[in-house]
């Protein structure tokens, strides 16, 4: 759409439509997950909103919208942590400020395209909060957030929410057919798995390692739902020998988990890993659901606490405590 990747040209073409007709706002949150294009989508918005034809905009001819693409507009600015930082903090926020208070170089607007928000701190968003609220009639804020619950909500009732859905089975089959012609066959695992979120399909494709943990998690789930002790063992073995893909395995285990007891529901159209029914099927007549469930609750929490840095050997250990 005018030459950006965007998977969501409904939405923007109501927001485009805004600036042509003189009725953008000062303040937006794009909300939606990593991989539905939301950057993207900003960029587009932010050239519409640089371009010196407002009727037409983006034009995509003028030295604003050239620039707008190349990531070279000074009067659109990507507010991002620090190379040093992990988040954006208050004093941050007042130099923003001060920025925010020069005029557009070249446009009518200047455009600030806050690329993660919750990465703001707290204090940052209330140190900012009166540039929110009394802007220069110039000034538009682009908050992009996987959750505006990460936002203060005095923040939030200022700005317009804007959300980016997950896509489509239909958009999904285009882009990866188009874009991958080489994974026809496994097109429909692929468009089951990635929920709706492109970004997911492109994670997968380009991860060389990803189908062969997929397989080996698939294969040690047996020993994860296996009430013999030693199984523990043989837990901490495989996490040990994957540890930086430990988090993939927890995710795998609760995706297979899920299709188990699917099939036990006989909903076999829903589950995700549909070229794995097979071996699905005989874990889904050993165990029955209330121990399924049960375990996902496990894997859930195996899963958090890797999060806080708890061992491996103490995860797998636990794990094999099945009715603690």
């Amino acid at each position: 759409m005018y030459g950006y990747e965007t998977f969501h040209e409904d939405l923007m073409k109501n927001l485009i439509e805004s600036v042509h007709n003189g009725a953008s706002s000062h303040a937006y949150i794009f909300e939606g997950e990593n991989g539905l294009g939301v950057l993207n989508s900003a960029r587009l918005f932010a050239a519409a909103l640089t371009c010196k034809n407002t009727g037409v905009a983006p034009c995509g001819s003028c030295q604003n919208c050239v620039e707008s693409k190349a990531d070279t507009n000074p009067d659109i600015i990507y507010v991002r942590p620090k190379a040093d930082k992990k988040s954006i903090g208050a004093k941050d926020m007042r130099k923003l400020e001060e920025d925010v208070a020069v005029k557009p170089f070249n446009s009518k607007h200047k455009v600030y395209i806050f690329e993660d928000a919750s990465l703001l701190t707290e204090e940052a968003q209330n140190t900012f909060l009166k540039t929110f609220e009394e802007p220069p009639e110039y000034a538009v804020f682009i908050l992009i957030t996987e959750n505006s619950t990460s936002l203060l909500q005095t923040i939030l009732s200022r700005f317009t929410l804007v959300h980016f859905p997950s896509v489509s089975d239909a958009i999904m089959e285009k882009y990866i057919s188009e874009k991958y012609p080489e994974e026809k066959e496994r097109l429909p695992f692929l468009i089951k798995y990635c929920a709706g979120v492109p970004g997911v399909a492109d994670n997968i494709i380009n991860d060389e390692n990803f189908e062969s943990v997929r397989t080996s998690s698939l294969e040690n789930l047996f020993s994860v739902l296996s009430t013999d002790r030693s199984s523990a063992f043989v837990v901490k073995k495989y996490l040990d020998e994957n540890k930086d893909k430990a988090d993939n395995i927890f995710v795998f285990w609760l995706a297979y988990l899920r299709d188990i007891i699917l099939m036990q529901s006989q909903a076999p159209n829903m589950i995700i890993n549909i070229d794995k029914k097979d071996t699905l099927r005989q874990l889904a007549a050993k165990y029955d659901t209330d121990y399924l469930m049960n375990m996902s609750k496990r894997v859930i929490k195996a899963k958090n606490m890797l999060a806080r840095y708890v061992s491996l050997k103490a995860i797998s250990l636990w794990l094999s405590l099945k009715s603690a």
